[in-house]
């Protein structure tokens, strides 16, 4: 086995679905893999009603990474990771689960962008184990 754990960055977005389903495919492998859904709401200290929605998003979010935990085989659960920086949100939580690969969507949106996503280049960049990027398909379509 050579991983025990996965950390998978799930934003909502096509690319962070296939992340979900290339660390699916991973844990079908081995039964013993651990899987750990993340989702980051990423807080701007907006008014409460802006707020609102945005929780209201994110614990939608988290019930579709619920369920999806539930449906593989695999001992899985999810999380929602609230904080100003989603990279290191997600470094510390790789870190305090025992994580050994981290699993995320790519984002094209020119620069070093073009090839990652601000996040995800500050995973890869930050990360002291492999961070494997999921590449948008066009044919993959968020949970719901």
């Amino acid at each position: 086995m050579w991983c025990s754990k996965i950390l998978v960055a799930y934003d909502g977005s096509a690319p962070s679905a296939k992340a979900i389903d290339l660390a699916r495919a991973i844990a079908a492998q081995d039964e013993r893999v651990e899987l750990v859904l993340v989702h980051v709401l990423k807080l701007y200290g907006m008014g409460t009603g802006a707020e609102a929605a945005l929780f209201d998003e994110a614990d939608r979010i988290l019930h579709d990474l619920q369920r999806t935990a539930d449906e593989v085989p695999n001992n899985a659960h999810a999380k929602l990771l609230k904080g100003t920086s989603p990279a290191d949100l997600i470094l510390k939580c790789a870190q305090d689960e025992g994580c050994d690969l981290i699993i995320m969507g790519s984002r094209g949106q020119g620069g070093v962008k073009g090839y990652l996503g601000s996040v995800s280049y500050a995973v890869v960049q930050g990360s002291p184990v492999a961070v494997l990027i999921a590449k948008d398909t066009p044919d993959k379509k968020p949970l719901s």
